[in-house]
């Protein structure tokens, strides 16, 4: 459709411009001459449109085809990139819940050891506490053996001296040996 506008307008403005020239301004025109001159331009536009089309069909056939086959290759590519996509979108998505599986099991690991580190703590603590509290215990055991020694030794000293005053100093060191014994045994058996 182009091509045929194309050329209804090249004869148009060659027909313009032949009459144009062909005023002499006296206002007689050899309308022969004129349409020789016209018929001649007519089939030299002709030819020349013919040569160009035989000349350029082909190139321009093969550029046409040429460009036709790269746009379906580039459609085909795009296609194919786009199922590409696609299949590693969903890798992705597969890969991300997997992740997110690992995750959630790494998170239940971490609780269950914080969890088993919590009880391992408190057990520990349990057993110091059981250790100090036998130490605690064998101390003041300790303690209230050496008090109950000294409270002994103190308590004969001061029957001792109570005795002595009570008797007065009639005693002789033997006898306050004697003395001293048998009130150590009643301790003891008091004890």
């Amino acid at each position: 459709m182009t091509v045929k506008k194309l050329i209804i307008t090249l004869i148009l403005a060659a027909v313009s411009v032949s009459a144009f020239a062909a005023g002499d301004g006296h206002g007689a025109v050899d309308m022969g001459a004129m349409l020789k001159n016209f018929g001649y331009r007519v089939l030299v536009f002709v030819l020349f449109v013919i040569i160009l089309f035989k000349l350029l069909k082909k190139p321009i056939l093969e550029f046409l085809d040429k460009r036709s086959k790269e746009i379906e290759k580039s459609i085909q590519t795009a296609k194919e990139a786009n199922e590409t996509a696609k299949t590693e979108i969903e890798s992705y998505k597969l890969k991300m819940k997997g992740f997110e599986k690992d995750l959630e099991t790494m998170k239940q690991r971490a609780l269950e050891a914080a969890e088993n580190e919590k009880k391992a703590i408190i057990e520990d603590a349990g057993k110091q506490i059981e250790k100090l509290g036998r130490l605690a215990e064998s101390r003041i055991q300790a303690d209230y053996k050496k008090a109950s020694e000294e409270l002994k030794q103190k308590a004969v000293a001061a029957a001792l001296e109570a005795a002595q005053a009570k008797l007065g100093q009639e005693l002789t060191p033997d006898r306050q040996s004697e003395i001293l014994g048998n009130y150590i045994k009643k301790l003891g058996v008091i004890r």
